[in-house]
């Protein structure tokens, strides 16, 4: 689930990329980088889609909803492929960039179709823009503003699309005054992920605000076409270095 981690994250690297690209690809890097399923995994290809609802209530009892598209794609050496697309009820979703993370080669990459161009970022071996290995969001710190108070609950596992699956609940309380709130707001969240594949299957999301559900509706193990994992032919690079002085 998008976080409040990977917005800032995204206001920081878009930073950088004002010196060297254009901020929309340095962001479109930084989300495929701050998503839960791309540390790295090595010897479990495999291809997942992922279905993404979200509805915002308005005041007038109107809902807004928005629908996403997410394809995913894991190679045998654990490079990482990430498209993503918003669409309407009734279309389809018209996939425009890729974001490629390649630990072999330590890159980042950023596809753009309609442009038929890419930027490669160059990662640093350390530090806050370098590749880690897989690790389960139940083992990551939580994130709180001052004042929230954090419950976490353990769910018993399940199966999800013939998958194994394990999940949390976690259920934020927030009094008045801390998110500039005159009420008590309460939010609740459920993941469920893949101990086996190292893939988040579900997240679901309620509060006031807005409600979510990410379900991955497809899965398939076999090893994906290798042309995925690398910048099309007669496509414009622009190749990038990102060192540890650049956070």
């Amino acid at each position: 689930m998008f976080s409040v981690k990977s917005a800032l994250a995204i206001s920081v690297l878009s930073a950088i990329c004002l010196h060297s690209a254009n901020a929309q690809l340095g962001g479109a890097a930084v989300v495929a980088l701050q998503q839960d399923d791309a540390g790295i995994v090595v010897g479990e290809p495999l291809t997942a889609v992922e279905e993404v609802v979200e509805m915002t209530p308005l005041a007038d009892g109107t809902t807004i909803s928005k629908l996403s598209e997410v394809r995913k794609w894991r190679d045998a050496q654990g490079r990482f492929r990430r498209d993503a697309a918003q669409y309407n009820q009734g279309e389809k979703p018209v996939f425009d960039t890729a974001a490629i993370i390649d630990p072999v080669a330590n890159t980042v990459t950023v596809i753009h179709f309609a442009e038929k161009s890419a930027n490669v970022f160059h990662l640093p071996q350390k530090g806050q823009w370098s590749l880690h290995s897989w690790v389960s969001p139940f083992d990551k710190p939580f994130e709180a503003r001052p004042g929230v108070k954090i419950q976490e609950e353990k769910l018993a596992p399940t199966i999800l699309d013939g998958v194994n699956a394990i999940g949390r609940r976690v259920t934020r309380t927030r009094p008045p005054g801390t998110i500039g709130n005159d009420k008590l707001v309460v939010s609740v969240s459920e993941r469920w992920i893949s101990p086996d594949l190292k893939l988040m299957l579900k997240t679901t999301s309620t509060d006031p605000r807005m409600q979510e559900e990410r379900l991955v509706t497809q899965i398939d193990r076999s090893v994906p076409d290798p042309n995925l994992f690398v910048v099309p032919p007669g496509f414009a690079i622009k190749e990038i270095t990102l060192n540890e002085s650049q956070k």
